[in-house]
């Protein structure tokens, strides 16, 4: 993973090709999700070659990530009811708006990871809470805790400070960091900052797709709370990329 990321980092796309062929597990979910119908890709893509040249590089690293994030993610999830499929249908849901919102926006390819390093905060969430059930348990019946308090209390941060740190442990740029925080609305941003006007979309779409049946049943939507005044100056173009009412 880490010799292939560092390839793209390079903008070697026939090294990063080179290498991945050797892990076979990484190509098969390579494999998965760019010839899934989420992908449209005419011709299926059948070996690590053709998959890296159709993606490019920041498209390649952005499915990179996604993969990390499934390796972390658990068989049987601790805390919320959620199973594999289910999250992989989440994630992919997350990356292709977030693909089409960056496309429309003219947003630069590298800040694509943003949305995998969203979907990691999850996984690591839901370890949190497994690894500390007595807590959480005891913190629910003792008060109407939303989610992000009961993480701050277990953790000492909260879901925002958690995801901003996945991207700096796995050391992504430090705009896409910045992004990433902005994200959730908690600090001054000025609408006419493209970096900001980014931030208000991504705001947007997590809480969308944390929003559909499939999470609110799991109970992971409560990590964000939706936040009109924050939204409000990109909301009509949101829903005219992404065809979200």
């Amino acid at each position: 993973m880490k010799k292939t990321l560092k390839a793209l980092e390079k903008g070697e796309l026939a090294a990063a090709a080179k290498i991945a062929s050797a892990d076979p597990a990484m190509l098969h979910y390579l494999k998965q999700i760019v010839n899934s119908a989420a992908y449209g890709f005419r011709n299926e893509l059948k070996d690590a070659s053709q998959i890296f040249s159709a993606l490019g590089v920041e498209r390649a690293k952005q499915l990179l990530y996604a993969y990390m994030v499934n390796l972390l993610a658990p068989s049987e999830w601790r805390y919320f009811t959620i199973d594999g499929e289910g999250f992989r249908q989440f994630q992919t849901g997350l990356l292709r708006k977030w693909e089409k919102i960056l496309k429309a926006e003219g947003g630069e390819e590298k800040y694509l990871s943003a949305a995998a390093i969203m979907s990691a905060g999850l996984v690591v969430a839901d370890a949190i809470f497994g690894d500390h059930a007595s807590d959480v348990a005891l913190l629910r019946e003792s008060g109407d805790y939303d989610l992000d308090t009961i993480l701050e209390r277990v953790s000492r941060m909260r879901f925002d400070r958690l995801v901003a740190t996945i991207a700096e442990k796995w050391e992504v740029e430090r705009d896409v960091v910045r992004l990433v925080t902005l994200a959730f609305g908690k600090e001054p941003c000025p609408s006419d900052e493209r970096l900001c006007r980014l931030a208000r979309m991504l705001h947007l779409l997590l809480f969308y797709e944390l929003s559909r049946p499939l999470m609110l049943d799991a109970g992971a939507n409560a990590f964000i709370g939706f936040d009109p005044d924050f939204s409000e100056p990109v909301l009509e173009r949101f829903q005219e990329i992404t065809g979200i009412e």
